[in-house]
Order: C-alpha cells, then structure tokens, then sequence
C-alpha cells in the first residue's frame, strides 16, 4: 500500500512538472551589428563607433523546465550569424550560441527573459579570404534581455537584445603614425525576431 502511495506521488508529480516543461524550435534574423570602443590615451580620437546592420539568420532548438506557472529556465542550443556592414565590405561571423535565460510570464500570453550566453565561432567563417579566428577570439559570451507574445496556440514571437561582453578581438592594441598606443575594443551587438513553437500540449 505505501509502495503504491509512493508511486502514485512520484507520477502525480512528474505530471504536474511536465506540464509545465517543454522543449521548443525557433527561426528568424538578428539585425546584427558590432560596437567599436577605441581609446587612444590622450583622447584625440577616443569614442565609439558603429557600423551599419546588417540581416542575418538565426535558428535552433531549446529546452525549458518550469518551476512553476510563472518560472523557468530554458536552455537554448542556437545558429547565430552576426557582423555588420561598411559601404561595401559585409563582415559574416557563425556561431553555435547556447544562450541560458530565466523566463517569468506576466499572463499566459506575455513573458520576459534575460541570461547570459556563450557563443563558439563555427567553422568556414572567413575574413579576408582567411580564417575568421586569425583576427577574432574562437568564442564570446554576453547577455540577453527580451520577451515573448504567444498569439496562437503554440506559437509565439520573440524579440531580444544581444550584447557581447568580451572583446573579441585578438589584437586589442592600436597604434598611430606617432607611435602613441592606444586599446580597441569590439564587442557583438544584435536585435533577435524569431518566430517560436512549443512542443507541448494546448490546453
């Protein structure tokens, strides 16, 4: 008999946390672009800079265990393609992105999220006819922040900033005709659309 209430427990609460867990796909395109934060030493030519955006794709597949109706954690493995452009160079970076955000639902249609993510540079990625990782680091990392509507059964439409937090450049020294040195940081910047379905069941 207690064997049975064990069981009986222990299924009942599967259940219920199955419910509230899923796994999920998404698709769409980042409007990408990179910040360049350069600091000469003596200010003359300090300041940031941005290029223009740039469309690319995005796509993957995730993961997301409730912790209740309101809380979870989704776990995100994610195609990223991200870069900019500069009157006619276009500069494409590939990544493989496992991004891992904390999501709280307003109701059930509307939610928010944030985390951090860490990226790896995929290969075939090539600047200048050479590899991409001769002159940018093999990974970044960074966070994001953004929300969800869900507008049909399980369907939804995501939107989320991106923001690199490590200066993917190899070489971060800059120096001028003088011979004053100066710091060149460049970091990933993207705004995210995606179009998002759930795996699970709709009440």
């Amino acid at each position: 008999m207690k064997k049975a209430l064990l069981l009986s427990l222990i299924c009942s609460t599967f259940c219920v946390f199955a419910q509230k867990s899923f796994f999920g796909v998404d698709a769409g395109i980042n409007v990408a672009n990179q910040l360049t934060h350069v600091d000469d030493g003596f200010g003359s030519a300090s300041g940031n800079h941005f290029y223009q955006n740039s469309l690319k794709p995005a796509f993957g597949v995730f993961y997301q265990y409730g912790f209740n109706e309101k809380m979870g954690l989704r776990l995100n493995a994610q195609y990223m393609g991200l870069g900019y452009k500069d009157d006619d160079f276009t500069l494409d970076i590939n990544y493989l992105t496992l991004p891992l955000t904390f999501h709280y639902s307003v109701n059930e249609h509307l939610s928010f999220n944030t985390g951090p993510y860490l990226s790896f540079t995929l290969g075939g990625t090539k600047l200048f006819n050479e590899p991409i990782t001769k002159t940018y680091h093999k990974n970044d990392h960074g966070l994001s922040v953004g929300g969800e509507y869900g507008f049909y059964k399980n369907l939804s439409i995501g939107v989320s900033y991106i923001f690199g937090l490590k200066n993917i450049l190899l070489d971060d020294t800059i120096t001028d005709i003088n011979g004053n040195t100066g710091t060149i940081k460049v970091t990933n910047r993207a705004l995210q659309f995606t179009l998002i379905y759930k795996l699970k069941k709709t009440n």
